[in-house]
This record gives C-alpha cells, sequence and structure tokens, in this order.
C-alpha cells in the first residue's frame, strides 16, 4: 500500500511534522489491522491443518493449499486477504480411487476452483462461505497427541530415501514427564533423556543393551540411534509424531493403540 502525503510549505515546520506524524500512525494502523488474518497463533489464521467436519482434510500455507479426501492430493495457490481467500491452478495427483473418495474428490475440486470464498474463525473452528455468502464448509483444527505418550516406529529416513521395514515391529519410544524416554529398537532396550523448547527437542544420555542380534536388525538399528542422535526438532499432527533436523523429517512414529 502507498501513502500519499501533500504538505502546505506555507505553516509552521512544528504542525507540519505533527501532521506527519498522525498520517503515519495512521497508515501503520491500517496495515496491522490487514495483517492480523495472518497471525501465526491458531485462533487468529486459518494457516495450517484443519479437518473438514464432512469428511477430508485441508493445509492452507501463505500462499498455497492442499486437501484430500483420503484418496488423491488436490493442491493449488491461494491469495489470503482480509477474510477472503482466493482459490487458482488446482491440480490433483493421478491415483485411483473408491467411488467414495472419488465423488468427494470432485466435490472438493469443483468447490475450490478458481473460487473466491470469504471466511470466518471461531476458537478451533473456521467456516468458509461462498460468492452468494452460502456457507459451504466448515473446518476444526485437529486435535494433535501430547509428545508425552507412547509411540510405534512408522519409518526412518536413511542415505537412500524414507524407508520402513518389518524389522520395526515392536519397535519404538515412550516420553515421559521427568525428561526421560524409553526406546525399543529392532534388537536392544535402551534409556535417555530429552529436553523440549517449544518445537526443539534434543536427546542425549543415550543407552542400550548389548544384545547380539543379526547383521539386518543390528544395522536397522544404528539407523534408528543415528537418527535420534541427529534429532533437534518435531512435529506432531493428529497421531503422527515426527522427529526431525533442521526441519527435514528423520523418523516418523504413530501414537501406540
Amino acid at each position: 500500500m502507498v501513502f500519499g502525503f501533500e504538505f502546505e510549505f506555507k505553516i509552521n515546520s512544528m504542525k507540519t511534522a505533527s501532521l506527519f506524524l498522525l498520517s503515519f500512525f495512521f497508515g501503520f494502523s491500517i496495515l496491522s489491522c490487514e495483517t492480523d488474518d495472518l497471525d501465526d497463533s491458531d485462533s487468529k489464521t486459518i494457516l495450517g491443518d484443519w479437518d473438514i467436519e464432512t469428511g477430508g482434510i485441508l493445509h492452507f500455507e501463505k500462499d498455497s493449499f492442499s486437501t484430500t479426501a483420503g484418496c488423491n492430493n488436490l493442491f493449488g495457490n491461494v491469495i489470503i486477504t482480509e477474510k477472503k481467500i482466493q482459490f487458482s491452478l488446482v491440480a490433483s495427483t493421478l491415483k485411483g480411487c473408491p467411488e467414495e473418495e472419488g465423488k468427494r474428490e470432485e466435490e472438493l475440486a469443483s468447490m475450490f476452483n478458481n473460487a473466491l470464498l470469504t471466511y470466518t474463525l471461531e476458537e478451533n473452528k473456521a467456516y468458509l462461505f461462498n460468492e452468494e455468502g452460502k456457507e459451504i464448509l466448515v473446518l476444526v483444527r485437529p486435535e494433535n497427541a501430547t509428545l508425552i505418550n507412547d509411540w510405534t516406529l512408522v519409518s526412518i529416513r536413511v542415505e537412500t530415501g524414507i524407508t520402513a521395514s518389518i524389522l520395526d515391529i515392536n519397535s519404538g519410544m515412550s516420553f515421559l514427564k521427568e525428561g526421560n524416554v524409553q526406546i525399543q529398537t529392532a534388537c536392544n532396550s535402551g534409556q535417555g533423556e530429552y529436553t523440549v523448547k517449544e518445537n526443539s527437542l534434543n536427546f542425549k544420555a543415550l543407552a542400550f543393551t548389548e544384545k547380539a542380534c543379526e547383521t539386518e536388525r543390528n544395522t536397522r538399528e544404528k539407523e534408528f540411534t543415528q537418527a535420534l542422535i541427529q534429532t533437534n526438532g518435531y512435529s506432531i499432527l493428529r497421531k503422527t509424531l515426527r522427529l526431525e533436523k533442521d526441519g527435514k523429517e528423520l523418523v516418523t512414529l504413530k501414537l501406540k493403540e
């Protein structure tokens, strides 16, 4: 936004300075109001992860979105300003879907394709309206599990990519309130300490039993423990825990049933 100011140079300099300060303050206030909608706190922003009440999930970033009904992923661009969302360039992955998921996917694609929607936020919900003002979607913030829980190992990032293994059965971690962690690998069990600050997570003093196992199990154990040593952050979405290094996923775990 560009602000133009026209001053009458015949007035004295003090009055000129006062007018400038008032205009600057007014302009700053307007800019602040326009950016309030993108505040990073969950209760004040449309950004982040949402569950769709009628089925599916939806994720907003500042200039893009993605959604799924459980089969393909739909994605595209968005412009978010003053309680409005302009969608464009909706595309989809091309996996074949069961009839129910496929039909819901088509509904979502039609709903978002080049659409201009308005929205309101209320605590943990968002309401989306079409151009006629009709409510078309209700979104709910997902309830995320807490870190202090029992987690089952799903996958580990190795040099060749993210891998899952039959050897991971019964592998996992338990985070305790006292800052201790218990670990079960493909071979040995272990324990150690962890520290958490906001989204940072670090492990220390990890120690494991020394049971002998076949080569494949030893290799998988090493991949797991090396990933833990490198971990410096984490994220939780619903019942999935991701251990990360500088935002890059190293280990994925699921909440133990």
